[in-house]
Protein backbone atom coordinates (compact mmCIF):
# COMPACT_ATOMS: atom_id res chain seq x y z
CA UNK A 1 0.00 0.00 0.00
CA UNK A 2 1.59 3.13 -0.61
CA UNK A 3 0.66 6.27 0.43
CA UNK A 4 0.73 8.23 -2.60
CA UNK A 5 -1.46 6.08 -4.50
CA UNK A 6 -4.79 6.78 -6.27
CA UNK A 7 -7.58 5.70 -4.58
CA UNK A 8 -11.11 4.81 -5.39
CA UNK A 9 -14.41 4.44 -3.32
CA UNK A 10 -17.99 5.07 -3.44
CA UNK A 11 -19.09 8.07 -1.39
CA UNK A 12 -22.39 7.21 -0.93
CA UNK A 13 -24.16 5.03 0.30
CA UNK A 14 -24.36 1.76 -1.01
CA UNK A 15 -28.52 0.46 -1.90
CA UNK A 16 -31.07 1.97 -3.76
CA UNK A 17 -30.81 5.32 -5.05
CA UNK A 18 -31.55 7.93 -7.93
CA UNK A 19 -27.98 9.08 -7.83
CA UNK A 20 -24.64 7.43 -6.53
CA UNK A 21 -21.32 9.12 -6.41
CA UNK A 22 -17.33 7.67 -6.96
CA UNK A 23 -14.50 9.42 -5.53
CA UNK A 24 -11.29 9.32 -6.88
CA UNK A 25 -8.20 10.51 -5.28
CA UNK A 26 -4.46 10.73 -6.18
CA UNK A 27 -1.90 11.30 -8.73
CA UNK A 28 -3.45 9.28 -11.66
CA UNK A 29 -7.39 10.43 -10.42
CA UNK A 30 -7.79 12.64 -13.83
CA UNK A 31 -5.17 9.95 -15.71
CA UNK A 32 -7.66 6.95 -15.01
CA UNK A 33 -10.77 9.01 -15.20
CA UNK A 34 -9.84 9.85 -18.95
CA UNK A 35 -9.53 6.63 -19.56
CA UNK A 36 -13.04 5.56 -19.10
CA UNK A 37 -14.85 8.92 -19.78
CA UNK A 38 -16.32 9.90 -23.05
CA UNK A 39 -17.84 13.31 -23.60
CA UNK A 40 -17.39 16.79 -25.35
CA UNK A 41 -14.39 17.44 -23.45
CA UNK A 42 -11.68 15.17 -21.71
CA UNK A 43 -10.95 15.34 -17.86
CA UNK A 44 -7.45 15.48 -18.75
CA UNK A 45 -8.27 18.87 -20.66
CA UNK A 46 -10.91 20.22 -18.13
CA UNK A 47 -10.24 23.19 -15.69
CA UNK A 48 -10.52 22.47 -12.23
CA UNK A 49 -13.83 22.74 -10.50
CA UNK A 50 -15.83 21.79 -13.82
CA UNK A 51 -18.45 19.12 -14.06
CA UNK A 52 -18.49 17.33 -17.43
CA UNK A 53 -21.23 15.00 -19.04
CA UNK A 54 -20.71 12.21 -21.28
CA UNK A 55 -20.30 8.49 -20.82
CA UNK A 56 -18.74 5.84 -18.72
CA UNK A 57 -16.75 2.80 -20.38
CA UNK A 58 -16.85 -0.07 -19.64
CA UNK A 59 -14.27 -2.62 -20.30
CA UNK A 60 -15.46 -3.20 -23.93
CA UNK A 61 -15.45 0.49 -25.13
CA UNK A 62 -19.28 0.38 -25.03
CA UNK A 63 -21.01 2.75 -22.80
CA UNK A 64 -21.84 1.73 -19.25
CA UNK A 65 -24.06 4.69 -17.56
CA UNK A 66 -24.56 8.23 -18.16
CA UNK A 67 -22.27 10.34 -15.85
CA UNK A 68 -21.87 13.46 -14.94
CA UNK A 69 -17.81 14.12 -13.64
CA UNK A 70 -16.75 16.79 -11.37
CA UNK A 71 -12.97 17.55 -11.78
CA UNK A 72 -10.88 19.00 -8.51
CA UNK A 73 -7.26 20.25 -8.89
CA UNK A 74 -5.05 19.60 -6.34
CA UNK A 75 -4.40 21.85 -4.14
CA UNK A 76 -7.99 23.11 -4.39
CA UNK A 77 -9.83 19.87 -3.66
CA UNK A 78 -11.08 18.19 -0.14
CA UNK A 79 -7.75 15.57 0.06
CA UNK A 80 -5.61 18.09 -0.85
CA UNK A 81 -4.82 15.89 -4.22
CA UNK A 82 -6.35 15.25 -7.88
CA UNK A 83 -9.82 14.57 -7.06
CA UNK A 84 -12.96 13.17 -9.52
CA UNK A 85 -15.99 12.69 -8.61
CA UNK A 86 -18.71 10.50 -10.76
CA UNK A 87 -22.01 10.75 -10.23
CA UNK A 88 -23.57 7.67 -11.70
CA UNK A 89 -27.35 6.68 -11.51
CA UNK A 90 -27.71 4.51 -8.09
CA UNK A 91 -28.89 1.17 -7.21
CA UNK A 92 -26.48 -1.81 -6.94
CA UNK A 93 -24.90 -2.92 -10.13
CA UNK A 94 -23.60 0.55 -12.12
CA UNK A 95 -22.13 1.96 -8.88
CA UNK A 96 -19.99 -1.50 -8.14
CA UNK A 97 -19.25 -1.57 -12.07
CA UNK A 98 -17.79 2.04 -12.34
CA UNK A 99 -15.58 1.19 -8.81
CA UNK A 100 -14.06 -2.19 -10.17
CA UNK A 101 -13.48 -0.57 -13.64
CA UNK A 102 -11.21 2.07 -12.26
CA UNK A 103 -9.56 -0.56 -10.13
CA UNK A 104 -8.73 -2.60 -12.97
CA UNK A 105 -7.86 1.07 -14.64
CA UNK A 106 -4.90 1.64 -11.56
CA UNK A 107 -6.82 2.74 -8.67
CA UNK A 108 -6.78 0.96 -5.57
CA UNK A 109 -10.20 0.10 -3.19
CA UNK A 110 -9.67 3.25 -0.39
CA UNK A 111 -9.76 1.81 2.95
CA UNK A 112 -12.39 3.18 5.23
CA UNK A 113 -12.15 6.89 6.24
CA UNK A 114 -8.83 7.02 4.00
CA UNK A 115 -10.42 10.46 1.95
CA UNK A 116 -10.72 12.28 4.75
CA UNK A 117 -7.39 10.56 6.55
CA UNK A 118 -5.63 12.66 3.51
CA UNK A 119 -7.46 15.40 3.79
CA UNK A 120 -5.85 15.46 7.46
CA UNK A 121 -1.98 14.34 6.10
CA UNK A 122 -2.23 17.30 3.26
CA UNK A 123 -3.56 19.84 6.08
CA UNK A 124 -7.25 20.47 4.35
CA UNK A 125 -8.15 19.79 8.24
CA UNK A 126 -6.94 19.24 11.06
CA UNK A 127 -7.14 16.08 13.80
CA UNK A 128 -10.53 17.32 15.49
CA UNK A 129 -12.17 18.62 12.29
CA UNK A 130 -11.32 15.31 10.81
CA UNK A 131 -12.81 13.89 13.52
CA UNK A 132 -16.15 15.11 13.11
CA UNK A 133 -16.45 14.30 9.39
CA UNK A 134 -17.71 10.42 10.94
CA UNK A 135 -19.79 12.62 13.70
CA UNK A 136 -21.38 14.58 11.15
CA UNK A 137 -22.36 11.11 9.25
CA UNK A 138 -23.40 9.98 12.10
CA UNK A 139 -25.19 12.97 13.59
CA UNK A 140 -29.04 11.80 14.51
CA UNK A 141 -30.48 15.17 15.37
CA UNK A 142 -30.40 18.87 14.16
CA UNK A 143 -28.74 20.25 17.60
CA UNK A 144 -26.20 17.39 16.98
CA UNK A 145 -25.79 17.84 13.04
CA UNK A 146 -25.30 21.99 14.27
CA UNK A 147 -23.05 21.41 17.34
CA UNK A 148 -20.72 18.73 14.74
CA UNK A 149 -20.99 21.56 11.93
CA UNK A 150 -19.40 23.92 14.10
CA UNK A 151 -16.56 21.53 15.07
CA UNK A 152 -16.21 20.77 11.45
CA UNK A 153 -15.38 24.36 10.89
CA UNK A 154 -12.57 24.51 13.38
CA UNK A 155 -14.44 26.22 16.63
CA UNK A 156 -13.19 23.46 18.76
CA UNK A 157 -9.34 23.74 17.62
CA UNK A 158 -9.33 27.31 17.99
CA UNK A 159 -10.53 27.45 21.45
CA UNK A 160 -8.05 24.62 22.33
CA UNK A 161 -5.46 26.65 20.37
CA UNK A 162 -6.61 29.41 22.94
CA UNK A 163 -6.24 27.75 26.26
CA UNK A 164 -2.94 26.53 24.85
CA UNK A 165 -1.73 29.95 24.13
CA UNK A 166 -2.19 30.84 28.16
CA UNK A 167 -0.17 27.70 28.82
CA UNK A 168 2.82 28.14 26.92
CA UNK A 169 2.74 31.44 28.96
CA UNK A 170 2.50 30.22 32.36
CA UNK A 171 4.88 27.27 31.61
CA UNK A 172 7.57 29.99 29.58
CA UNK A 173 7.34 32.27 33.16
CA UNK A 174 7.47 28.86 35.61
CA UNK A 175 10.78 27.72 33.45
CA UNK A 176 12.54 31.27 33.28
CA UNK A 177 12.08 30.37 37.18
CA UNK A 178 14.20 27.35 37.03
CA UNK A 179 16.80 28.09 34.27
CA UNK A 180 16.96 31.81 35.31
CA UNK A 181 16.54 32.35 38.80
CA UNK A 182 18.37 35.38 39.46
CA UNK A 183 17.33 37.32 36.22
CA UNK A 184 13.37 37.16 36.73
CA UNK A 185 11.94 39.74 38.63
CA UNK A 186 9.21 39.63 41.31
CA UNK A 187 6.65 41.09 39.64
CA UNK A 188 4.94 38.43 39.16
CA UNK A 189 5.32 35.98 42.32
CA UNK A 190 4.45 32.19 42.62
CA UNK A 191 0.62 33.59 43.96
CA UNK A 192 0.01 35.21 40.60
CA UNK A 193 0.96 32.18 38.50
CA UNK A 194 -0.94 30.05 40.72
CA UNK A 195 -4.04 31.82 40.18
CA UNK A 196 -3.06 31.61 36.42
CA UNK A 197 -3.18 28.08 36.37
CA UNK A 198 -6.45 27.75 38.49
CA UNK A 199 -8.00 30.18 35.99
CA UNK A 200 -6.80 27.55 33.31
CA UNK A 201 -7.80 25.04 35.26
CA UNK A 202 -11.01 26.35 35.72
CA UNK A 203 -12.00 26.74 31.85
CA UNK A 204 -11.06 23.32 31.39
CA UNK A 205 -12.91 21.82 34.14
CA UNK A 206 -15.97 23.62 33.17
CA UNK A 207 -15.14 22.30 29.25
CA UNK A 208 -15.48 18.89 30.83
CA UNK A 209 -18.42 19.34 32.86
CA UNK A 210 -19.92 20.09 29.37
CA UNK A 211 -19.12 16.60 27.86
CA UNK A 212 -21.89 14.21 29.11
CA UNK A 213 -24.28 16.92 27.61
CA UNK A 214 -22.53 17.30 24.66
CA UNK A 215 -22.09 13.60 23.99
CA UNK A 216 -25.88 12.88 24.72
CA UNK A 217 -26.79 15.91 22.42
CA UNK A 218 -25.21 13.92 19.66
CA UNK A 219 -26.11 10.21 20.46
CA UNK A 220 -29.67 11.43 22.09
CA UNK A 221 -31.14 10.81 25.32
CA UNK A 222 -32.02 7.60 26.45
CA UNK A 223 -35.56 7.79 28.44
CA UNK A 224 -36.78 4.75 30.50
CA UNK A 225 -40.47 4.29 31.37
CA UNK A 226 -40.66 2.20 34.55
CA UNK A 227 -43.22 1.13 37.01
CA UNK A 228 -45.22 -1.62 38.15
CA UNK A 229 -47.21 -3.50 35.77
CA UNK A 230 -50.53 -2.30 34.07
CA UNK A 231 -49.86 1.36 35.14
CA UNK A 232 -50.05 2.24 30.68
CA UNK A 233 -46.60 2.29 29.99
CA UNK A 234 -46.93 1.05 26.47
CA UNK A 235 -49.63 3.12 26.04
CA UNK A 236 -47.93 6.28 26.92
CA UNK A 237 -44.99 4.97 24.32
CA UNK A 238 -47.39 4.63 21.96
CA UNK A 239 -48.80 8.02 22.62
CA UNK A 240 -45.90 9.78 22.32
CA UNK A 241 -44.62 8.19 19.10
CA UNK A 242 -47.50 8.47 17.55
CA UNK A 243 -48.74 4.66 16.65
CA UNK A 244 -49.48 1.81 18.13
CA UNK A 245 -45.42 0.65 18.30
CA UNK A 246 -45.79 -1.54 21.36
CA UNK A 247 -48.84 -4.12 22.15
CA UNK A 248 -51.28 -2.79 24.52
CA UNK A 249 -53.76 -5.42 26.31
CA UNK A 250 -55.79 -5.32 29.73
CA UNK A 251 -53.79 -8.46 30.87
CA UNK A 252 -50.58 -7.02 33.31
CA UNK A 253 -47.01 -8.68 31.75
CA UNK A 254 -48.27 -7.77 28.33
CA UNK A 255 -44.48 -6.57 27.42
CA UNK A 256 -42.15 -9.01 28.25
CA UNK A 257 -39.15 -6.86 26.36
CA UNK A 258 -37.86 -3.61 26.44
CA UNK A 259 -39.22 -1.88 23.17
CA UNK A 260 -37.40 1.02 21.79
CA UNK A 261 -38.65 3.80 19.82
CA UNK A 262 -37.47 7.73 19.01
CA UNK A 263 -38.73 11.26 18.94
CA UNK A 264 -37.44 14.49 18.61
CA UNK A 265 -37.98 17.75 20.66
CA UNK A 266 -36.30 20.96 20.34
CA UNK A 267 -33.87 19.14 18.30
CA UNK A 268 -33.17 16.55 20.35
CA UNK A 269 -33.36 12.88 19.84
CA UNK A 270 -34.97 11.21 22.78
CA UNK A 271 -34.40 7.01 23.23
CA UNK A 272 -37.37 6.30 24.45
CA UNK A 273 -37.80 2.50 26.27
CA UNK A 274 -40.76 0.77 27.56
CA UNK A 275 -39.75 -1.65 29.92
CA UNK A 276 -41.32 -4.93 31.31
CA UNK A 277 -43.28 -3.84 34.43
CA UNK A 278 -43.23 -5.18 38.00
CA UNK A 279 -45.46 -7.51 39.83
CA UNK A 280 -46.27 -10.54 41.98
CA UNK A 281 -45.56 -14.06 40.68
CA UNK A 282 -43.53 -13.41 37.84
CA UNK A 283 -42.71 -16.55 35.52
CA UNK A 284 -39.51 -17.21 33.74
CA UNK A 285 -39.76 -15.24 31.09
CA UNK A 286 -41.24 -12.40 32.58
CA UNK A 287 -38.67 -12.44 35.11
CA UNK A 288 -36.35 -12.31 32.13
CA UNK A 289 -38.10 -9.47 30.89
CA UNK A 290 -37.87 -7.38 34.37
CA UNK A 291 -33.99 -7.68 34.85
CA UNK A 292 -33.65 -6.14 31.26
CA UNK A 293 -35.87 -3.57 32.33
CA UNK A 294 -33.84 -2.70 35.54
CA UNK A 295 -30.63 -2.41 33.57
CA UNK A 296 -32.78 -0.33 31.08
CA UNK A 297 -33.56 1.76 33.92
CA UNK A 298 -29.97 1.94 35.16
CA UNK A 299 -28.26 2.84 31.88
CA UNK A 300 -30.93 5.99 30.97
CA UNK A 301 -30.22 9.61 31.40
CA UNK A 302 -34.01 10.76 32.35
CA UNK A 303 -36.44 8.05 33.92
CA UNK A 304 -40.12 8.52 33.25
CA UNK A 305 -41.73 6.87 36.90
CA UNK A 306 -45.22 5.74 35.65
CA UNK A 307 -48.01 5.10 38.23
CA UNK A 308 -51.64 4.84 38.41
CA UNK A 309 -53.53 7.60 39.76
CA UNK A 310 -56.77 5.61 40.44
CA UNK A 311 -54.45 3.11 42.67
CA UNK A 312 -52.31 3.45 45.59
CA UNK A 313 -48.74 3.62 45.89
CA UNK A 314 -47.41 0.00 46.61
CA UNK A 315 -44.60 -2.05 47.09
CA UNK A 316 -43.98 -2.29 43.07
CA UNK A 317 -43.96 1.08 42.47
CA UNK A 318 -41.51 1.60 45.10
CA UNK A 319 -38.77 -1.13 43.30
CA UNK A 320 -39.24 0.22 40.35
CA UNK A 321 -38.38 3.81 41.89
CA UNK A 322 -35.07 2.16 43.71
CA UNK A 323 -33.95 1.66 40.19
CA UNK A 324 -33.59 5.53 39.02
CA UNK A 325 -33.15 6.77 42.11
CA UNK A 326 -29.96 8.71 41.18
CA UNK A 327 -30.89 10.37 37.66
CA UNK A 328 -33.65 12.75 36.68
CA UNK A 329 -36.98 11.63 36.95
CA UNK A 330 -40.30 12.52 34.81
CA UNK A 331 -43.84 11.14 37.45
CA UNK A 332 -46.44 10.42 35.07
CA UNK A 333 -49.43 10.14 37.24
CA UNK A 334 -51.18 8.08 34.64
CA UNK A 335 -55.16 7.15 34.47
CA UNK A 336 -55.98 10.29 35.80
CA UNK A 337 -59.68 9.80 34.11
CA UNK A 338 -59.87 6.70 36.73
CA UNK A 339 -59.55 8.77 39.97
CA UNK A 340 -62.03 8.67 42.74
CA UNK A 341 -63.23 12.24 43.38
CA UNK A 342 -61.03 14.75 43.96
CA UNK A 343 -58.78 12.67 46.36
CA UNK A 344 -55.01 14.35 46.58
CA UNK A 345 -52.39 12.39 45.02
CA UNK A 346 -50.15 10.32 46.78
CA UNK A 347 -46.43 10.94 47.17
CA UNK A 348 -44.44 9.83 44.74
CA UNK A 349 -42.06 7.41 45.77
CA UNK A 350 -38.57 8.91 44.54
CA UNK A 351 -36.37 11.92 46.31
CA UNK A 352 -38.12 15.27 45.64
CA UNK A 353 -34.60 16.21 44.84
CA UNK A 354 -34.75 13.88 41.76
CA UNK A 355 -38.07 15.37 40.37
CA UNK A 356 -38.11 16.79 37.33
CA UNK A 357 -41.44 17.41 36.09
CA UNK A 358 -44.97 15.48 37.81
CA UNK A 359 -47.59 15.18 35.86
CA UNK A 360 -51.37 13.51 35.16
CA UNK A 361 -51.89 11.27 32.04
CA UNK A 362 -54.76 9.83 30.03
CA UNK A 363 -53.03 7.26 28.01
CA UNK A 364 -55.86 6.34 26.20
CA UNK A 365 -57.03 9.59 24.89
CA UNK A 366 -56.07 11.76 21.94
CA UNK A 367 -53.84 14.21 23.70
CA UNK A 368 -53.84 12.52 26.97
CA UNK A 369 -49.93 12.29 26.88
CA UNK A 370 -49.48 15.99 26.18
CA UNK A 371 -48.67 16.76 29.47
CA UNK A 372 -45.76 14.05 29.80
CA UNK A 373 -44.48 15.30 26.05
CA UNK A 374 -44.43 18.92 27.82
CA UNK A 375 -42.69 17.54 30.82
CA UNK A 376 -39.96 15.54 28.63
CA UNK A 377 -39.35 19.12 27.09
CA UNK A 378 -38.81 20.72 29.85
CA UNK A 379 -36.58 18.58 31.54
CA UNK A 380 -33.80 18.49 28.86
CA UNK A 381 -31.95 21.01 29.64
CA UNK A 382 -30.55 19.44 33.06
CA UNK A 383 -30.47 16.33 31.18
CA UNK A 384 -28.06 17.65 28.59
CA UNK A 385 -26.57 20.15 31.09
CA UNK A 386 -27.74 22.99 29.12
CA UNK A 387 -24.63 25.06 29.74
CA UNK A 388 -22.82 23.32 26.85
CA UNK A 389 -21.71 25.42 24.54
CA UNK A 390 -22.70 23.74 20.93
CA UNK A 391 -19.26 25.97 19.78
CA UNK A 392 -17.22 23.78 21.72
CA UNK A 393 -18.66 20.20 21.33
CA UNK A 394 -16.37 17.65 21.42
CA UNK A 395 -16.88 14.61 18.86
CA UNK A 396 -14.94 11.60 19.68
CA UNK A 397 -14.47 9.90 22.87
CA UNK A 398 -10.66 10.35 22.22
CA UNK A 399 -11.33 14.00 22.51
CA UNK A 400 -13.35 13.40 25.69
CA UNK A 401 -10.58 11.05 27.41
CA UNK A 402 -7.78 14.04 26.45
CA UNK A 403 -9.07 16.83 28.10
CA UNK A 404 -9.79 14.50 31.51
CA UNK A 405 -6.54 14.40 31.40
CA UNK A 406 -5.00 17.40 30.79
CA UNK A 407 -7.62 18.72 33.35
CA UNK A 408 -5.94 16.12 35.55
CA UNK A 409 -2.65 17.27 34.59
CA UNK A 410 -3.59 21.19 35.70
CA UNK A 411 -4.91 20.50 38.89
CA UNK A 412 -1.92 18.61 39.71
CA UNK A 413 -0.08 21.67 38.94
CA UNK A 414 -2.72 24.25 41.38
CA UNK A 415 -1.38 22.20 43.79
CA UNK A 416 1.54 22.78 43.18
CA UNK A 417 1.68 26.01 43.34
CA UNK A 418 -0.86 25.94 46.23
CA UNK A 419 1.48 23.51 48.20
CA UNK A 420 4.62 25.99 47.34
CA UNK A 421 6.56 23.16 45.70
CA UNK A 422 9.40 23.06 42.98
CA UNK A 423 8.76 24.51 39.73
CA UNK A 424 10.76 21.49 38.42
CA UNK A 425 7.02 19.44 39.34
CA UNK A 426 5.03 21.96 38.53
CA UNK A 427 6.51 22.31 34.94
CA UNK A 428 6.05 18.45 34.03
CA UNK A 429 2.28 18.88 35.12
CA UNK A 430 1.97 22.22 32.79
CA UNK A 431 3.87 20.47 29.81
CA UNK A 432 1.06 17.32 30.76
CA UNK A 433 -1.14 19.49 30.10
CA UNK A 434 -0.19 20.82 27.25
CA UNK A 435 0.47 18.05 25.89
Amino acid sequence: MVANDTIVALATAPGESAVAVTRLSGPDAISIASARFHGRISPADSASHRILFGSFLGDDGSPLDSVLLSVFRSPRSYTGEDVVEISSHGGTAIPRAIVEALVRAGARAARPGEFTERAFRNGKLDLAQAESVAALIRARSERSLRAVMSALGGSLSRRVAAVDSELVGLLAEVEARIDFPADVGEAIDGVELGRRCSRIAGSVREWVARIPGSRRMQEGVRAALVGRANVGKSSLLNALVGYDRAIVDESPGTTRDTVEESIWIEGVELRIADTAGLRAGLGRVEGLGVERSARAARDCDLAVLVLDRSDGVGDADREAASWVEDRPVVVAWNKADLRVGIAPRPRAPVSSELVVGEVETIAVRPGGAEPLLGALRSALPRVLCEHVGEEVATTSVRQDRLFAEALAALERAETGFSADLSYDLIAVDLADARR
